[in-house]
């Protein structure tokens, strides 16, 4: 696994990203300069627990969320993105957004660090319907939002237009 450092806690514990494996790592090869941002947001914030989510508001815009609220007459389709058994939810008809927010989600190791598994630009989301981290406001919330068209790299074979949850 290759470990991309982010940042270190009084040498309590390292922060960093598997670059090659993670949903952080995918993120931040089409957005490298969230690197620095990730690194802002988490200087001198105690990390406590096995999994730890992060919300942080930047004071300024950032960039793009890929995240949308949806209507009844957007154009929606599902698809598995790449490397991923979980569909997704994508609106055809809307477009990127100017955000502040950067969102966080780290994980202690067996070694006591902690690993970034997943982070975006735009507010904390619940993960889809299906995925492993599923929460009760899941399904809810993926049918009021939705990704962006081509926010993801998907699994062509897997696009539907009908609902999977």
């Amino acid at each position: 696994m290759y470990k991309y450092t982010i940042t270190e806690s009084d040498a309590k514990y390292h922060v960093y990203i598997n670059m090659i494996s993670s949903n952080a790592g995918h993120y931040l090869s089409r957005r490298p300069y969230v690197i620095n941002l990730i690194k802002e947001a988490l200087t001198n914030k105690p990390l406590n627990g096995q999994r730890v989510i992060v919300e942080v508001d930047m004071g300024r815009e950032i960039g793009n969320t890929d995240i949308v609220s949806t209507q009844d007459n957007d154009n929606i389709y599902y698809a598995k993105p790449i490397k991923n058994d979980t569909f997704y939810r994508f609106a055809k008809n809307k477009y990127p957004h100017p955000s502040r927010k950067l969102s966080i989600i780290l994980i202690k190791d067996a070694e006591d660090q902690y690993e970034i598994v997943d982070t975006w630009i735009g507010p904390l989301k619940p993960p889809f319907p299906g995925d492993t981290n599923e929460s009760s406001d899941s399904k809810q919330y993926w049918q009021e939002h939705a990704l962006v068209h081509e926010a993801q790299m998907i699994q062509t074979k897997t696009i539907t237009k009908i609902c999977p949850y």
